[in-house]
């Protein structure tokens, strides 16, 4: 995906005229698609040669679709990284789906009594519903963004949380035949590895934690934003969620090393990362807040108490993941 543009056109309202165009023309081609497709399939189970002409009406959605897609990713119109990949994923899906029902008929065989067709034109349809419900301004999208990293962030902690509270005897009993036949390795951490674990998942919830946080911080810079302050403050938000995104995608990073057995090395290498994400997040409320713009102070203490809750974490971790290393 492009990064964003140095400067976004707007945050929920103001949204430039060649934008909105490209959301209409969008709209056309889904519609064009949605109500062709099912005529499309009924007609071409009977007659290939009528079923060929529906289908240009098919392409010419497509390339609607297309040419808006590529409106909406034009720099000068200032949409964030969020609504071009929504958009860039929304759109392939449509056409993926469009080219297989056409396809499907390409082989010159008798469909009457298929029932792939409906199946595929069902497909087209949900393709076309997802295009529908896309977030069409700059707010919404990253608002989307910031909420898919929290409930990943919450997910992953209560999955390691889960396997932390197991019953390690139980599961011993249940599965020693095949630890036996993996090896010997079990699934569950040692003696060692826990308090790393322990570390690690505070971490994750720092992480969820900095997230939200910089929503709220969006919220607030973007409820203040006039004509004249437009400018630096779409700006500063734009930064602060390319930093989240980071927090929220090295989060994930940080959760495929906290499976058994513990690979210490590359996970000290993460944990500091990540640490390093999240005190980089922090610092645009608590160091770089814009101009004119004055957070709550119980916002600003949230992101104090997470940004030295994450260093102190991160220390445990790394202290755990040294001794371990020493006595391998």
């Amino acid at each position: 995906d492009k990064e964003c543009p140095t400067e976004l056109s707007h945050w929920r309202h103001d949204i430039p005229e060649s934008l909105t165009q490209a959301w209409k023309i969008l709209d056309q081609g889904r519609e064009l698609i949605r109500a062709t497709s099912t005529k499309y399939t009924l007609v071409t189970k009977i007659d290939t040669e009528e079923g060929s002409k529906l289908a240009k009406d098919i392409l010419k959605g497509c390339e609607y679709i297309g040419t808006a897609a590529l409106v909406i990713h034009d720099d000068s119109n200032g949409c964030s990284r969020s609504i071009r990949s929504f958009v860039k994923q929304s759109a392939r899906a449509v056409i993926h789906t469009c080219l297989a029902l056409v396809e499907f008929f390409s082989d010159g065989k008798n469909h009457k009594e298929d029932p792939e067709p409906a199946q595929k034109t069902g497909a087209v349809w949900s393709a076309c519903d997802k295009l529908e419900k896309l977030p069409r301004n700059n707010r919404n999208a990253m608002r989307r963004d910031f909420m898919t990293w929290i409930i990943e962030c919450q997910e992953t902690y209560q999955e390691f949380e889960q396997m932390l509270e197991a019953d390690s005897t139980e599961a011993e009993e249940s599965e020693m035949t095949w630890d036996a036949f993996c090896g010997g390795q079990s699934s569950d951490y040692t003696a060692g590895e826990k308090p790393i674990i322990t570390a690690c998942l505070a971490i994750v919830k720092c992480s969820r934690g900095s997230i939200n946080v910089a929503l709220k911080a969006c919220e607030d810079v973007g409820a203040s934003i006039t004509e004249g302050n437009a400018k630096i403050l779409l700006l500063w938000i734009a930064n602060i969620h390319e930093v989240s995104r980071r927090v929220g995608e090295g989060m994930t990073d940080l959760g495929t090393l906290l499976y058994p057995p513990l690979e210490l090395e590359n996970l000290m290498k993460e944990v500091q990362q990540q640490s390093k994400s999240i005190t980089e997040l922090h610092s645009f409320i608590l160091e770089k807040p814009p101009e004119r713009v004055i957070f709550p102070k119980d916002l600003v203490t949230l992101s104090g108490n997470i940004r030295n809750a994450t260093k102190k974490r991160a220390d445990e971790s790394s202290e755990g993941i040294e001794n371990a290393l020493k006595h391998q």
